[in-house]
């Protein structure tokens, strides 16, 4: 019998105060006043956080929300909102408007005989380490882990596909993830996000590797950089979904939308992605 070793990122959930502010809304997009799903919205450096759903509605309790708080909102391709405490009623439900930013996408062509290609991040799936998230109440919606993808400093690399290993799946539904790639920050953790579009996918492997394909979204970044997977479902067990990871893989997750990243020495993703760069 094969035995697997279990890995897990166990979080810290500090007790809330007993008043809590339940904010309710819709984000859409101001132009065409489409539903955004999946928007991250919260409280900075904290835990409070949550996305919206695939419909943009979304539900936050806050406790103690006071004049100096702040409430983000942020979406990829969408500039970021920021509303004060006292732009909200409490208990009200509200429609946020996110107004779009237009990147340049334009296909980069170069002569296919000056193509060369690799893997960065974890190229070796090390599939006896069962991996998974760990949230309060096996709520995993809107957690990351990231691991860097040790790009060399001044190449440029484009992005060719992703892949990571599932090694128990026992839901009967697709599951639903996001891709995001970060800056390296000063300190060595994970900065600003580069993506211009969301990147998101279902799978519905039950054992085995999962490629995504990033060509459309001409990807492309100079130096290192983090690649992190985010979960988008909001019920998980890690008896029923884990995935490939390496204990010598240094992680750095995050346990909502906008709380600080933290860092494992070991226990990180296997995450890789192919990249073309020109020799």
């Amino acid at each position: 019998m094969k035995i697997l070793s279990c890995l897990f990122y166990f979080f810290i959930i500090p007790h809330l105060g007993f008043s809590q502010n339940i904010i309710k809304g819709t984000i859409k997009d101001g132009n065409t006043l489409q539903a955004i799903p999946y928007v991250s919205i919260g409280i900075a450096g904290t835990l409070q956080g949550t996305l919206s759903d695939k419909n943009g509605n979304f539900e936050l309790s806050i406790p103690h929300f006071t004049d100096a708080d702040t409430l983000k909102i942020s979406a990829i391709g969408y500039s970021n909102l920021s509303i004060t405490a006292s732009e909200l009623n409490e208990n009200h439900s509200k429609t946020f408007y996110l107004q779009s930013v237009v990147y340049d996408l334009a296909e980069v062509k170069v002569n296919p005989k000056k193509i060369r290609y690799k893997i960065l991040g974890t190229s070796n799936y090390s599939t006896n380490t069962c991996t998974a998230f760990m949230g309060k109440d096996n709520n995993w919606k809107g957690e990351q882990a990231a691991i860097r993808a040790n790009n060399k400093e001044g190449i440029t690399v484009y992005l060719e596909s992703f892949g990571f290993y599932i090694i128990k799946n026992e839901y009967t539904d697709s599951l639903q993830f996001r891709i995001m790639l970060y800056e390296v920050d000063p300190k060595g953790y994970p900065g600003k996000t580069f993506l211009k579009r969301p990147i998101m996918f279902k799978t519905n492997v039950k054992q085995g590797e999962v490629l995504v394909d990033l060509k459309k979204y001409s990807i492309s970044a100079t130096g290192d950089f983090f690649i992190s997977l985010e979960c988008l479902e909001e019920k998980m067990e890690s008896g029923k979904f884990c995935f490939a990871g390496s204990i010598k893989v240094p992680s750095f997750f995050k346990t909502s939308a906008f709380s600080r990243w933290g860092r494992v020495k070991g226990g990180g993703g296997d995450f890789n992605v192919r990249v073309s760069y020109i020799k």
